[in-house]
């Protein structure tokens, strides 16, 4: 076996060796997960302890994700009135309070927040909305209140 004085480059063969290791514990075993699988997991982990099989740890709730059915019903109407829609899938990488849609239908832009009966705004939100609106960007906030008349009757307007 060399050693690492040695000089020269060890094999990964050696190097795992060293540790007591074969190269055959690192290959593919058909239970391997992708970069974005990995991602994935790590986005609905809610518990550390969920790698971690015990008796006593509290059950993971699943992610909530009060807006989505309200974003997928907003955006269907925007395609339906000639608008594109742009969504950022994961905020990872994203400056805090980038608005959840951007419309868009030459000549017009739109930015909108959408938030769940319950939901705030946050003060990053806030901030990137006045910002637009110092861009003279027209920002909406829409709440879904269970689908307030009000509410729907506004979206309307605007997207039409």
């Amino acid at each position: 076996m060399k050693h690492i004085e040695d000089g020269d480059p060890m094999t990964p063969e050696e190097l795992y060796a060293l540790q007591g290791l074969e190269l055959s514990d690192f290959e593919d075993d058909g239970n391997t997960m992708t970069g974005e699988e990995f991602n994935r997991l790590v986005d609905e982990v809610q518990y550390v302890s969920d790698f971690i099989p015990t008796e006593n740890k509290p059950k993971a709730r699943p992610r909530q994700q009060p807006e989505k059915h309200f974003q997928a019903m907003v955006q269907i109407l925007a395609k339906d009135n000639g608008w594109l829609d742009w969504h950022v899938l994961s905020s990872k990488g994203m400056r805090a309070g980038f608005p959840d849609l951007v419309l868009i239908r030459p000549p017009e832009i739109i930015w909108v927040e959408l938030k769940a009966e319950n939901g705030r705004v946050t003060p990053a939100q806030k901030e990137m909305h006045e910002l637009l609106r110092e861009c003279g960007q027209r920002v909406y906030l829409w709440i879904d209140s269970n689908a307030s008349t009000e509410t729907w009757e506004e979206i309307l307007e605007v997207l039409k």
